[in-house]
């Protein structure tokens, strides 16, 4: 199946397995569980979102939070040879999320946990034909959990959705999510003073203030429909999303000494923000010629309209403070300013080409233009407007010069907008053009054996570099650019035995007026030199036996921790080891799965793009129940 074309859903089974299913290194997701070297929000050191390239099922989506994992069954990053045959891509991978309520298997599926330090998750997944062409389903989860920076919050997810074949070769899916987070105690973020790191703070202490608790909920919907038409295959789809925070704060310690006092204590209080997008695509395709020398055309129309409401935060100064012990604060009287907001529009048109000879070469071509316009206005400030017509395009393609033995490589030409001028500079509100993005790779794909992969790969991204420059004006002042090496090897190495193993090496400078004036260092905070992964998952007696153990080792070099590199987080290793045991009881099949994650209870520190410090997870214990009811 071409890598652009949406793989059917299966039903998930009590013996979902991420490891056992992957085919790569580079990231997925099977219901709850998580593998591989980039994520939703982080591929090759960008954000496949800020870069336009999250797909449901194929299809366009911008997204405004991460979709549920009631509504969505799964997701793949898709990078380098995978992502070929997706039409118009932008620089950084892509990532394509699967529908529960796409499938037609019928499931129930009911999912206890023991998370985190007690905490509980109860989850259901049903999945029911109606009729021969109708299906429908919903799932919910329950959630208390208990934060490792103390604290905790509650959680609840319901979804709808059904799968309709209203005629011959014709599909529609719809499907609906609601998602509400509440009583979530806002945990401080450290920014050191100096060139070191916080004192070790206690894991689970709660060293938040008791009035910071925060609330939120999103809301998606969508429709999917697919279909023949005129000689044509025409796949259109319609996404709304929405997020809602009524109470959201944000705890700084600033200026942390090394014995974790703060001279300045600084809680953010922000309330009534809120979030919209309607995005979707219509796309029509056809494939004509032989197996030979196939051809395929793709029209394609996207678009997308967010409206955010923001803004009028207040900044509550607490002053001198500690993080090491439960500093509490009288709670102040809130007074929130005026809203901002911020409306975009963007509608891009697009025509691809494929020339696809099956088992010798694939060329994909594409080309887009946009009409792109984003305005933000800034209370007591008139309003700021962006509008741009940008053409974009890419040319990807693979060869396969042996049997097994594949060599891919292409160019991609993107833009992303730049979020406006911070109310620190003096251009306050000023709203930069969108930016112009580029992406190059080559690599090759090698089977190993049967069932087993090995995948290479180079490449570089680029951007413009925005930020403040000598005399407080935000503008554009360098550019940013990301190098890499990417390795993976994953598949069945023996009956019952499947491995995943990756890793990234990365060259990652940012150049220009602030770093040749020494203001800030050539790499971006939050850099990593390598980053990699090893899942192993080894079912006893030639895959037969109902106990499987596994194994996951994470590991990263030492993490810029600052914007002038004087300040780095070492290098850090993690190993978590589980086991999954089937067993049918009364005649229901069911799954015990056993964790320890971060089995020697390394302790280190987490990076934000800002700077900002907070301790990582401890060492704990997972158990989960998933049972077919």
């Amino acid at each position: 199946m071409a890598a652009g074309l949406a793989r059917p859903a299966q039903a998930q089974s009590v013996d979902d397995n991420a490891v056992a299913s992957a085919d790569d290194a580079f990231g997925q997701s099977v219901g709850n569980e998580r593998i591989g070297l980039y994520s939703s929000f982080e591929v090759r050191g960008f954000s496949p979102v800020d870069a336009g390239n999250t797909r449901i099922e194929g299809l366009y989506f911008s997204p405004v939070g991460s979709p549920p994992n009631r509504v969505v069954q799964g997701s793949r990053v898709r990078v380098g040879l995978t992502a070929q045959g997706y039409p118009f891509p932008a620089p950084t991978g892509i990532i394509d999320y699967q529908l529960a309520a796409s499938g037609t298997d019928p499931q129930a599926i009911l999912t206890l946990e023991h998370a985190q330090f007690g905490s509980f998750v109860g989850s259901v997944d049903l999945r029911q034909p109606l009729s021969e062409d109708l299906t429908v389903y919903a799932g919910g989860t329950i959630r208390r959990q208990n934060r490792h920076e103390g604290g905790e919050f509650k959680n609840h997810i319901l979804s709808a959705g059904f799968n309709l074949r209203p005629w011959d070769r014709g599909k529609v899916t719809a499907f609906y999510a609601y998602t509400r987070t509440y009583d979530d105690e806002a945990a401080p973020f450290l920014f050191p003073a100096g060139d070191f790191l916080p004192p070790q703070i206690k894991r689970r202490a709660e060293i938040g203030q008791d009035w910071t608790i925060r609330e939120e909920s999103q809301q998606l919907a969508g429709a999917l429909v697919s279909t023949p038409l005129a000689g044509f295959q025409l796949d259109v789809g319609l996404f709304h999303a929405s997020r809602d925070v009524p109470r959201g704060y944000t705890d700084l310690a600033l200026a942390l000494r090394p014995d974790g006092t703060t001279p300045n204590r600084v809680v953010v209080a922000d309330f009534d923000n809120a979030d919209r997008m309607l995005s979707g695509e219509a796309r029509l395709s056809r494939t004509f010629g032989t197996a030979r020398l196939a051809h395929r055309l793709v029209f394609s129309l996207r678009g997308r309209e967010g409206n955010r409401v923001f803004g009028g935060a207040q900044r509550i100064v607490l002053g001198e403070s500690s993080v090491l012990v439960n500093d509490q604060f009288p709670a102040p009287v809130f007074a929130q300013g005026p809203d901002d907001r911020d409306h975009t529009r963007q509608a891009t048109l697009g025509v691809g080409y494929s020339l696809t000879s099956a088992g010798r070469f694939a060329i994909d071509a594409g080309l887009s233009v946009a009409s792109y316009r984003k305005t933000v206005t800034f209370a007591g400030l008139a309003p700021a407007a962006s509008r741009d017509t940008p053409v974009t395009g890419s040319i990807t393609g693979n060869a396969t010069l042996a049997p097994g033995f594949t060599v891919y490589g292409g160019y991609i030409r993107g833009f992303e907008e730049v979020a406006p001028a911070p109310a620190t500079a003096v251009n306050r509100g000023e709203l930069p053009p969108a930016i112009t993005t580029r992406q190059a790779d080559l690599g090759l794909r090698y089977v190993v054996s049967p069932g087993l992969s090995l995948v290479a790969g180079v490449f570089t991204i680029s951007k413009p570099y925005f930020n403040s420059d000598a005399a407080n004006v935000y503008r554009q002042l360098g550019a940013s650019t990301n190098r890499g090496a990417e390795f993976s090897l994953a598949g069945t190495v023996a009956p019952g035995v499947s491995l995943v193993l990756g890793t990234v090496l990365y060259d990652s400078q940012v150049s220009g007026e602030l770093v040749e004036a020494g203001v800030i260092g050539p790499r971006p905070v939050g850099n990593v030199r390598r980053q990699s992964t090893i899942n192993l998952d080894w079912r006893l007696d030639g895959g037969r036996s109902p106990l499987s153990l596994d194994l996951a080792l994470d590991s990263a070099s030492a993490r810029v921790a600052n914007a002038r590199n004087t300040l780095l987080v070492p290098q850090r290793l993690t190993l978590d080891a589980g086991l999954r045991y089937r067993f049918t009881l009364a005649g229901v099949r069911a799954l015990v799965r056993a964790q320890m994650a971060n089995l020697f209870n390394d302790y280190s520190w987490s990076v934000s793009p800002n700077g900002a410090l907070r301790y990582t997870h401890s060492r704990r214990f997972l158990g989960e129940l998933r049972m077919e009811i």
